[in-house]
């Protein structure tokens, strides 16, 4: 992933909605939650980036088959929030390297 200086992201993100936050994922690990009455995996690597709105996550910026790509976290966005959401990916989009840039998250 393309380094991110934390303080740009974070200030960024903040000037989209002060209840985006995010987390640079340091090491391999797999996390289980319960959703309702199903178990959820989540396998998070390191270097991963999770966006997340007031602690629940709304997308990540992964790797999937060597290729940087934005993950959504979300089934669905409201009118209200369809414009921020899109903003937020748009933002998203400007830190990820491209394909094939093996550049490290920072």
């Amino acid at each position: 992933m393309k380094k991110i200086q934390s303080n740009d992201f974070g200030t960024k993100l903040n000037n989209l909605d002060s209840h985006l936050n995010f987390e640079i994922v340091t090491k391999d690990e797999t996390n289980a939650e319960l959703n309702g009455d199903f178990l959820q995996l989540r396998h998070q690597e390191a270097g991963d980036v999770i966006v997340k709105y007031a602690d629940d996550p709304v997308l990540a910026m992964v790797e999937v088959e060597n290729t940087p790509v934005i993950k959504l976290e979300v089934a669905y966005v409201d009118k209200l929030d369809s414009k921020m959401f899109a903003d937020l990916i748009k933002l998203c989009g400007e830190y990820l390297p491209e394909s094939g840039d093996s550049d490290e998250t920072n």
